[in-house]
């Protein structure tokens, strides 16, 4: 099996490269722009892929909320542009598209796949939009497709604005014993180290399972047991939020079902 990557260079790109390596599958990760029709065409034609799995995306929140369109002409555009060049192949490829959480909004029970979406903000909707352009085009042009909305992770190589290395930064900087403010210190969310969900992933693919699916652990971790688990010494955490904490936790039935779990 020949497997294509879009999105390579993130986290989760790179963790499902070292995977598959390990396993001893082939693959090639996409090394041009989602927005480029031409650039994905000639990638998709060269590798004849049994499988591609399209991580590609503007993630971060800042970045986001800085630029909604380009967000929009990545996230949307991008998967429109991928799921055209896929259905113009005379052997179509098995498609995973990683979809997000944050089409759902927070309620207090897990959450199956059937709950109302509602995004609560611009990536959110941006991920939306994009299952909705696999939802209406994918089957008609062919490509057999699997859309996993894939919750909270974490991961040692992270960078940036996200959750761990924002707090590695804070543990090295600030002096801990005094009280550390904590934005969502009450939050439940599902948590999962992302080599957990990318090999998921991977099974889903030996599958080749279609449909939708939540992609997570099925288990709720409060915000501040998550911080404290990595800090290296005992805090003294003070939520800094105002208002009732939210609850995001994925109901994975389908999931141990599609993967006899």
């Amino acid at each position: 099996m020949h497997i294509g990557i879009t999105g390579g260079r993130g986290t989760l790109g790179k963790i499902l490269q070292a995977q598959l390596s390990a396993a001893g599958r082939t693959h090639s990760s996409f090394p041009g722009d989602v927005c480029r029709p031409e650039e994905l065409r000639a990638w998709l034609r060269a590798g004849e892929f049994d499988a591609i799995v399209h991580f590609a995306a503007l993630v971060p929140t800042q970045s986001v909320q800085a630029n909604p369109a380009r967000a929009f002409q990545v996230n949307v555009g991008g998967t429109a542009n991928l799921v055209a060049e896929l259905g113009a192949l005379e052997r179509k490829p098995w498609l995973f598209y990683a979809s997000s959480s944050h089409v759902y909004r927070p309620q207090s029970a897990p959450i199956d796949e059937a709950a109302p979406v509602s995004p609560i903000n611009p990536y959110g909707l941006s991920k939306r939009l994009g299952e909705q352009v696999v939802e209406a085009s994918a089957a008609a042009a062919g490509v057999p497709a699997c859309i996993g909305r894939i919750f909270s992770f974490y991961h040692p190589s992270q960078t940036g604005t996200f959750l761990y290395p924002a707090l590695q930064r804070r543990f090295a900087t600030e002096d801990l014993s005094q009280p550390f403010r904590l934005f969502g210190a009450e939050d439940v969310r599902d948590l999962s180290l992302a080599d957990d969900l990318v090999a998921k992933v991977v099974a889903l693919m030996a599958k080749r399972a279609t449909g939708l699916v939540n992609i997570g652990s099925g288990r709720g971790t409060q915000i501040s047991d998550f911080v404290q688990s990595l800090a290296p010494r005992r805090l003294q955490i003070v939520n800094a939020s105002e208002g009732p904490a939210t609850s995001l936790v994925a109901d994975t039935a389908r999931l141990r079902q599609l993967l006899g779990a």
